[in-house]
C-alpha cells in the first residue's frame, strides 16, 4: 500500500492562473490544427505550393507555442 506524504489539497480561488495558461495552450494546438487542415483541404488539387505552405506555416505557427503553454500539468504534478 502507498503512503501519501503530502495531503491533497483544494484549488482555491487564486489558483485560477494555471488552468487558464492551460487552456489557452489547447485553444491554441487547436486552432493551429484546424487551420492546418484547412490547408490541407482548401488547396488540395491546385498548383498554389506556396500558398498551402504558407497557411500551413501560420498553422504550426499557432500549435507550437500552444503546445508549450499547455505541457505544464496545471494540477501541479509536473511536466508530462
Amino acid at each position: 500500500m502507498r503512503v501519501r506524504l503530502k495531503p491533497r489539497t483544494r484549488q482555491g480561488a487564486g489558483e485560477t492562473g494555471p488552468w487558464l495558461v492551460h487552456l489557452l495552450g489547447r485553444c491554441l494546438q487547436l486552432a493551429g490544427l484546424l487551420v492546418t487542415l484547412l490547408a490541407a483541404t482548401q488547396y488540395f488539387g491546385t498548383t498554389s505550393t506556396t500558398a498551402m505552405l504558407r497557411t500551413m506555416l501560420a498553422g504550426v505557427a499557432l500549435f507550437v507555442p500552444g503546445w508549450l503553454l499547455s505541457r505544464r500539468d496545471p494540477r501541479g504534478r509536473g511536466e508530462r
